[in-house]
């Protein structure tokens, strides 16, 4: 069976939404099965880094290997970086990652920043009150040019 040449996937939502949240899988380093689980993520433009709550680092057995300064809507604050590995939905796997300890102060046990958004193409469409989110890796080579579309019509 051949190697895909993209992972994409799409949810469709039947509201309009404010938020973007979908599951992800998330494992120990190094891998062990009895150390994985699956969360509810946000995906955030606004985080540079990726972020696990408290219990999630705990739950995964996930060690601290460094510290990092980073600023926050309400605060700056010195936090645990530890590695894990990251599966998204398009079953794109991301090993070794380094992802910040944060308090969430939602029910989400991740944030996916922008050094995850980054390795692909992400996407909102909203159309007669629904949304529309899709995410592929690698990107394509044609980018996602709405200006463009809009002059073709």
């Amino acid at each position: 069976m051949p190697i895909p040449k993209y992972f994409a996937l799409s949810y469709y939502y039947e509201k309009k939404q404010s938020k973007i949240i979908t599951p992800v899988d998330l494992y120990s380093v190094p891998f062990n099965s009895a150390h994985s689980l699956t969360v509810d993520a946000l995906w955030d433009t606004g985080a540079n880094i990726s972020a696990i709550t408290l219990e999630v680092q705990q739950q995964l057995n996930a060690t601290t290997i460094d510290k990092k300064v980073i600023a926050g809507i309400h605060n700056t604050q010195l936090v645990d970086v530890v590695l894990i590995t990251l599966e998204l939905p398009n079953s794109v796997i991301k090993k070794n990652i380094k992802v910040a300890v944060c308090n969430i102060t939602s029910n989400y046990g991740m944030i996916i920043g922008m050094d995850i958004i980054t390795l692909g193409d992400f996407a909102l469409s909203n159309n007669k009150d629904q949304t529309l989110f899709s995410f592929a890796v690698p990107p394509f080579q044609e980018k996602i040019d709405f200006t463009k579309r809009k002059n073709e019509l």
